[in-house]
């Protein structure tokens, strides 16, 4: 005995529920009203639920292959489990034709139906099938125009410097439309990024944090503060969305060194080099190692040495010096001044050189004038889509180049002030008397690279 149109009682159906972000904001069409008027309609109609399928906060234009509740579906038809598909309104299902008829094929090759509960669809006849086309076209076009439209919303909003988003990293709020620093974590903030540029090391970073200002970030936040550009005043790609907490070529800095972050140790088992020393030959960092070692007078004794992990680990590397730690350490107690004021007159010949006088920001402002003009000029429908999406990405790929070439140049040549600072007359006498994480803070704040050649000579490298 059939009921409605073919259903068939006690048909074992799926009942499929999906909605995007926007979709579930704006029309209403939540998970709950869906789930509602389909478990009703499964009631009335008198089949079985076999189960529901929720691919909540996605796309209908998205591919079958990334709506992970659709795959789990299909999953249950092939092996199956389904006789019937019920879903709300067509584009629930899909809004992309091509998307469509891919799963229908798997439909129908198990000989499932599928059926909407608010809208009348016929798939046994050429007209029937035509009209599915037509609303899947309708579906797709408007999809497509929703895009759009939201695009330019989003960049005429970020050329006003307004967030897209209500989400914010730590350190920021929203305020009248705009990104500024939050009076609550800002000084949290500050002294994890002043902290880590320091030593180089988050989990120092994080303590100070706590003992500066009762604020202890995880360990997962830390890292993750580290890789927003957000903090050096560039929040949705666009520059100056945000007070900076620091400059770009810290960041720049940071993230080329991000590996440097030592794993958490006990303070009494810091090494003292780890992440700042490195072979010369390969240029991989060389690893660290607690062992023992017999010196001279045959006595055994335990130490930490360093050496190259392309040598030990890949075999790629000929350089197989094993260095000690403490053979590092006096050398450099013994040559960093020197090493210093040999630093200092290089970075006097570097800045007699300058730097280029190509103006960025005046580039920067000229191409985002021209993608504003673009933009009205397809909203005054002046322009076609076609023509708007080539010109918006021939000049976003010139802002794009812009950028990587201004993050090419030098920043502002340095000096070695901070250097001196750090490396005061009789310098070696107070740091005999730091513990052992504080020597390795110590070092990471002032060497940017130790490096150690196959005739066991050490060179080193400043941070400026």
């Amino acid at each position: 005995m059939k009921t409605e149109k073919g259903i068939v009682p006690a048909a074992r159906a799926a009942l499929y529920i999906r909605v995007s972000t926007e979709e579930q904001a704006v029309h209403g069409l939540s998970i709950e009203a869906q789930r509602e008027a389909l478990d009703a309609w499964a009631e009335t109609a008198g089949v079985q639920v076999a189960r529901h399928y929720i691919d909540a906060g996605i796309s209908a234009r998205k591919s079958a292959a990334k709506r992970p509740e659709l795959q789990r579906l299909l999953s249950d038809v092939e092996a199956g489990l389904i006789d019937l598909v019920v879903f709300t309104k067509l584009d629930r299902w899909f809004r992309n034709i091509a998307e469509y008829y891919k799963v229908q094929e798997i439909l129908e090759r198990h000989r499932v139906d599928w059926k909407t509960i608010h809208e009348d669809y016929d798939t046994s006849t050429a007209s029937g099938r035509l009209k599915i086309n037509i609303m899947l076209s309708v579906a797709q076009d408007e999809a497509d125009r929703t895009s759009e439209r939201i695009k330019a919303v989003f960049a005429s909003k970020k050329e006003r410097q307004e967030p897209c988003t209500g989400k914010v990293p730590t350190g920021y709020r929203i305020e009248g439309k705009k990104v500024v620093k939050d009076p609550e974590t800002e000084a949290a903030v500050s002294c994890f990024f002043e902290r880590f540029l320091a030593t180089r090391s988050i989990e120092q970073a994080r303590r100070a944090t706590e003992a500066r200002c009762g604020v202890l970030f995880t360990y997962y936040l830390s890292r993750l503060m580290l890789t927003k550009e957000a903090y050096c005043g560039c929040f949705e790609g666009v520059d100056g969305m945000c007070p900076a907490y620091i400059t770009r070529a810290q960041f720049e800095e940071i993230n080329a060194n991000r590996r440097r972050a030592e794993r958490r140790a006990d303070a009494d088992r810091a090494y003292l080099f780890a992440g700042i020393i490195y072979c010369s030959e390969c240029g991989r960092r060389y690893g660290s190692h607690t062992n023992n070692y017999r010196v001279k007078s045959g006595e055994w004794r335990a130490g930490i040495t360093y050496n190259c992990r392309g040598r030990y680990n890949n075999g790629d590397c000929a350089n197989d010096v094993n260095i000690r730690e403490t053979v590092v350490e006096d050398y450099l107690l013994q040559n960093v001044d020197a090493e210093l004021r040999q630093f200092g007159y290089q970075l006097e010949q570097t800045a007699s050189a300058g730097r280029p006088a190509k103006n960025f920001q005046e580039e920067r402002t000229k191409l985002k004038k021209r993608l504003s003009r673009l933009k009205d000029l397809y909203v005054d429908a002046i322009i076609d889509l076609e023509l708007y999406r080539k010109d918006y990405e021939a000049l976003t790929a010139q802002l794009d180049a812009l950028t990587i070439e201004e993050r090419s140049v030098p920043a502002a040549v340095p000096t070695a002030d901070r250097l001196l600072s750090i490396f005061y007359q009789g310098w070696q006498s107070a740091y005999q008397e730091l513990g052992r994480t504080d020597k390795q803070a110590f070092w990471r704040s002032a060497l940017d690279k130790i490096l150690v050649h196959p005739t066991r000579q050490i060179t080193i490298l400043f941070r400026p």
